[in-house]
């Protein structure tokens, strides 16, 4: 009996008896299972240049370990390639959450997201910019909560595709929500044409901050406010501990960042382009009552080790393309990166910040 015979018999074993938060063959409720991975397998919101994984891993390696090659197309190139494992593992929502011990995923990222809305006082007919918004999640639930119209804008083709058609689906395509591709550093906006902006653990993406913090000061109205989560260093960070270097390291490399930031570059960035802060709270230093922000990635090995040995066993038979093992083994170092940086607390997903334009 052939290696790879085994491996198939087990692998379509666990895929039976094992169907649980972090390993999922077969889709369910539109969030895609491994199986979405496959040649052919996507529908056409779905469908993207699976040949490009391979080039574009290699081209990704490259830009993160060379000085000053950390760009916008960078970015692009990371949701690429890991959009449909972000949606696999996480739904549609791409962020972090505040967790109450007896909440679950989805209450919990509702209510981070609720949170946001509720910080800057959106009301029913006011106009709101997501900026970096993913397939959408978080745009179409402060929409529904808030009242709010609400646009969401992307710099990956294939998320806006994505957005459009899970908007659709859900019966929201109604003009309350709303998305486009575009540049958040060079947003193809109207001066002062939004009441409201806010970023939910996007904007760490940006090469420069005061680039994304300038052009959303430019569209939001005089007197608009600003909310964003952002991806910072945190209270326990030692800029001269090794391994806590090595942990920012490792969260770069797997989800596509140019070197993370502190608090106080971010307040600086604001205050360069002009904004007021109005408040700021790292939500990650709240530990009465609550799950660590990280706890979904704290994973077993073999729990991680399953799906990996899928993403193999499919790309070895050629009905996975070539390439998703490595992006896979990229977003298990990332893993593993912010585990480490939440455990010794020197990394935090949802330091929030509000500023206003003055």
């Amino acid at each position: 009996m052939s290696k790879v015979f085994v491996t198939a018999v087990l692998l379509a074993g666990a895929a039976y008896v094992v169907q649980f938060d972090h390993y999922k063959l077969l889709p369910k409720n539109d969030v895609p299972g491994l199986i979405n991975m496959l040649h052919g397998a996507e529908s056409d919101e779905r469908r993207l240049d699976r040949d490009s994984f391979a080039s574009e891993i290699a081209d990704y390696d490259r830009k993160q370990t060379t000085d000053g090659a950390r760009d916008v197309e960078m970015v692009n190139q990371y949701y690429n390639m890991v959009t449909d494992f972000y949606e696999y593992g996480w739904g549609q929502s791409f962020h972090f959450a505040h967790t109450w011990k007896d909440e679950g995923h989805d209450d919990s990222i509702k209510r981070h997201e609720n949170r946001l809305a509720t910080e800057l006082g959106i009301k029913p007919g006011n106009t709101v910019l997501d900026c970096g918004c993913g397939v959408g999640g978080p745009a179409r639930q402060v929409a529904r909560f808030s009242g709010g119209h609400v646009k969401g804008v992307t710099l990956n083709n294939y998320q806006v595709a994505r957005a459009n058609a899970i908007t659709e689906k859900e019966g929201m395509a109604n003009g309350k929500v709303e998305f486009v591709q575009g540049d958040f550093t060079k947003l193809n906006e109207k001066d002062e044409s939004f009441d409201f902006v806010y970023a939910i653990e996007a904007t760490c993406h940006a090469p420069k901050l005061e680039d994304v913090y300038g052009e959303i000061y430019r569209v939001l109205k005089k007197g608009g406010r600003f909310a964003s989560y952002e991806w910072i260093t945190a209270a326990g960070f030692d800029p001269k501990n090794q391994t806590h270097k090595d942990i920012l390291t490792e969260i770069e490399y797997g989800n596509g960042l140019p070197p993370v930031r502190s608090p106080a570059q971010v307040e600086k960035a604001a205050a360069a382009v002009g904004f007021k802060l109005i408040k700021q709270e790292d939500l990650a230093q709240d530990m009465n009552g609550t799950r660590p922000w990280y706890h979904r990635l704290d994973m077993t090995g073999w729990e991680r080790q399953l799906t990996h040995a899928t993403c193999w066993f499919l790309e070895l038979i050629g009905w996975a393309d070539k390439g998703t093992v490595s992006i896979h083994g990229m977003l298990l170092r990332a893993a593993q990166g912010l585990v480490d940086g939440g455990k010794t607390n020197a990394f935090t997903p949802m330091h929030l910040f509000v500023f206003e334009k003055i």
